[in-house]
């Protein structure tokens, strides 16, 4: 998957959202592209050591960033 696809996914899930979905769903929506398309990138790819400890704000916050890419 390259970088245009994944923007493409990201962009299809924030017009098929809708306003009651939690934070949560997001980020699992999110994540599980982003880290897809970085896998497929580069196989030894691995999420930032500190992931899980971040809040789903947070999470949010850095899986939008890479929409700007």
């Amino acid at each position: 998957m390259s970088l245009d696809a994944m923007k493409m996914f990201l962009a299809l899930g924030e017009l098929t959202s809708t306003e009651n979905e939690s934070i949560e769903s997001k980020v699992k929506y999110k994540q599980r592209i982003v880290f897809s398309t970085m896998r497929s990138l580069i196989p030894d790819w691995q999420p930032p050591s500190d992931w899980e400890s971040l809040s789903n704000e947070v999470k949010l916050e850095r899986l939008k960033k890479l929409e700007e890419i």
